[in-house]
């Protein structure tokens, strides 16, 4: 197992890519904290990840507050005694267009998605610079590539992850620390379908055509599943990526190639 005998931290880890995430560390033999605002379904989480054999903690609070991120942090330690994978997978998303965008939706989604990622990236990094080593995974989004209608907001955060992530990798790679971004595509999530819903309108389009469109347009014609999602975040977090680091890599079924 790829991740035997690795202490990781799983944000988002309730529902959607963060548990297929989770769930797949868990096969792999990893043990985790795992964190999320909604704690009913994160203890259901939990549940499967200790069916598959591994120690799990829960954590449940907002991302992008920073003393919950310390206690989460701070509570890791404590338990496990180190951290060697941050996996960051929380985050939200806002459809409108820029002329109605509220400021306060606005700041909503910057939060929860860039602040968050720079709370980890300062408390988790100087625990994983302290070891002089340790493996971080953010999730930017092929929309940190290529700007989409409606969705500005979420553009933006998620460029900011990118390149935090970037920067980031520099700062630390010497204390033999690697930083990755991951970029999906569409993927199969109520997240996903919620905004498929709320979008569709603003293009004249019902879910269902909206829905075939998005397929049509990409290659593999189909949307991703949150555990292929997690397989990609088990290579990077294992040691078989350790030449990896400052890099996003694209999960998007062909729709994104640059």
């Amino acid at each position: 197992m790829r991740l035997e005998n690795k202490i990781a931290i799983v944000t988002g880890a309730a529902q959607g890519i963060g548990r297929g995430i989770a769930l797949e560390f868990a096969k792999e033999g990893a043990d985790m904290m795992i964190m999320d605002l909604n704690g009913d379904r994160l203890a259901e989480a939990a549940k499967e990840i200790e069916a598959l054999g591994s120690k799990v903690e829960t954590f449940v609070g907002n991302v992008a507050d920073e003393e919950t991120i310390v206690g989460c942090v701070n509570k890791t330690i404590e338990t496990f005694g180190r951290i060697d994978i941050l996996m960051h997978a929380a985050g939200i998303l806002f459809s409108g267009s820029i002329i109605d965008l509220d400021i306060k939706n606005w700041q909503r989604v910057v939060d929860v998605n860039l602040l968050s990622s720079f709370l980890l990236c300062k408390y988790v990094g100087k625990q994983m610079v302290e070891q002089k080593s340790g493996a971080m995974i953010l999730i930017d989004s092929c929309a940190s590539k290529t700007g989409e209608a409606f969705n500005a907001v979420y553009c933006a955060s998620k460029a900011g992850v990118r390149l935090l992530g970037q920067s980031f990798a520099l700062e630390v790679a010497a204390s033999g620390v690697r930083v990755n971004t991951i970029a999906p595509g569409t993927i199969n999530t109520e997240m996903i379908n919620k905004c498929l819903h709320e979008r569709a309108p603003m293009y004249g389009l019902t879910y269902e055509e909206y829905l075939d469109q998005f397929n049509a347009e990409t290659p593999l014609k189909r949307m991703g599943e949150p555990e292929e999602i997690g397989k990609l975040c088990v290579f990077l977090a294992s040691d078989d990526a350790s030449f990896i680091t400052g890099s996003s890599y694209n999960i998007s079924g062909g729709r994104e190639n640059h």
